[in-house]
């Protein structure tokens, strides 16, 4: 174990994309699923550590993986989802990127769903604050979503929340130091 104690915010691993669901509805296939087994060797150097994970498919399957790879238990958190979203059409990365970007800039407003980014970081807080104050001696590892996780790291350090979301491919890790909640480093996606 580190030092001291760290919160690893992880996003899930690559689901297959189905525009006729909301993306909260998405499961992982062969690709994920292989993505989330690599995932599990390179949270090793975070052991021990608590996992949590978030509702949603594509995250709790995710998490199960590395759960079951590591020899862990793992424990589901409503609070941990994705800022509301309705179903989609598939778009290319640069209009996915200017859709969403209306999210961050409208930080009051629901914008895509029915919920507002303000509303999506006070929910993701109050979970992640809950999870921390379950363990005060392990690491934390939480899988969720790109959204959440680029919200939370921003209110609590100088980054811009859009760029980090940017950044944040499947299986990508902020890694956060406890209790401060400063970034310690970002990790880019395993294969």
């Amino acid at each position: 174990m580190t030092a001291s104690r760290q919160l690893v915010l992880v996003k899930h691993a690559v689901p297959v994309l189905d525009a006729s669901r909301p993306a909260r509805e998405w499961q992982l296939g062969a690709e994920g699923e292989g993505q989330a087994r690599a995932l599990a060797m390179a949270l090793r150097r975070f052991l021990p550590f608590r996992l949590a994970t978030s509702t949603e498919p594509k995250a709790t399957r995710t998490a199960e993986i590395v759960a079951g790879e590591l020899g862990i238990e793992r424990t589901v958190i409503e609070g941990l989802r994705e800022i509301d979203r309705p179903a989609l059409p598939i778009m290319p990365r640069d209009e996915h990127e200017r859709f969403n970007a209306r999210l961050f800039q409208q930080f009051d407003d629901p914008v895509i769903g029915a919920e507002s980014a303000r509303a999506a970081l006070d929910r993701f807080t109050w979970a992640i604050r809950d999870v921390v104050a379950q363990d005060s001696v392990q690491n934390i590892v939480v899988v969720t979503h790109g959204t959440v996780i680029a919200l939370f790291a921003a209110s609590h350090n100088p980054v811009d929340a859009f760029q980090l979301w940017q950044r944040l491919q499947c299986s990508a890790c902020v890694v956060l130091g406890l209790p401060s909640f400063q970034l310690v480093e970002i990790v880019d996606p395993v294969a």
